[in-house]
């Protein structure tokens, strides 16, 4: 092994051993999410820059849920540089299991999936960030989308939604999946687009039934269809 590959080594474990008290340093100061705003900014003009529409639809203060398709790893990092409010993802569990990422996951304060169906503690932590008006964002679809359409949504969203009593705001992203494709950590340049839709209120509810949550999500789903299809 030549001498850079070993320090490329020696470092990468020394950050993963670090990793933790980082966390907490930039954690407490609320440094690290305004430093990976920056940098997705820098990123996506550097790629090829974002054409936004319909921004002034975002609900400026109050709980909100942010729902968007899902065509690329990229899709995050493009609300988060577009979206001008603090944003807790909820992202699948198996990811806080890579090191590094897992590291970056908690620094950013996304909440962990355990299932397709979700979970309790999931839930409950992100009811809690909904109940001191915080914004939620999530991909119904559950994954990036193979061919880039949209897939059959699951209701977890309906869920916080009517727990809650959040507004949900239905957002589309283009143009991701040819910037970095399906398999690839090669960026490729490319225009980006971002279509925001009306925010959606539903009435709060103390006992849901699943066929209730279904009806939402048909109806959701038809909502991100007509924005899919939109013109930009």
């Amino acid at each position: 092994m030549s001498y850079v590959s070993r320090f490329g080594v020696l470092m990468y474990n020394f950050i993963k051993i670090n990793a933790n008290i980082y966390c907490q340093i930039l954690g407490e100061l609320g440094m690290f999410y305004l430093i990976m705003k920056a940098l997705s900014r820098v990123i996506l003009m550097l790629t090829g820059g974002v054409k936004a529409c319909g921004m002034e639809r975002l609900p400026r203060e109050g709980p909100l849920i942010i729902v968007s398709n899902h065509q690329s790893l990229l899709d995050p990092v493009v609300l988060l540089a577009c979206i001008p409010r603090k944003i807790t993802f909820m992202a699948a569990s198996y990811l806080f299991k890579i090191p590094v990422v897992a590291q970056v996951l908690r620094l950013a304060g996304a909440v962990p999936v355990h299932s397709e169906k979700g979970d309790v503690r999931s839930f409950r932590k992100a009811l809690g960030i909904l109940e001191q008006g915080g914004v939620i964002a999530l991909f119904p679809e559950g994954g990036v989308s193979p061919d880039g359409n949209l897939r059959p949504f699951m209701p977890g969203w309906a869920y916080l939604a009517t727990k809650s009593g959040a507004q949900v705001l239905p957002v589309v992203v283009r143009g991701t999946r040819r910037v970095l494709p399906v398999g690839s950590f090669l960026l490729r340049p490319g225009k980006i687009r971002i279509n925001v839709g009306q925010p959606l209120g539903f009435p709060r509810k103390g006992k849901i039934r699943r066929e209730y949550l279904e009806y939402l999500n048909r109806e959701l789903e038809q909502e991100m269809l007509k924005l899919f299809n939109a013109g930009f």
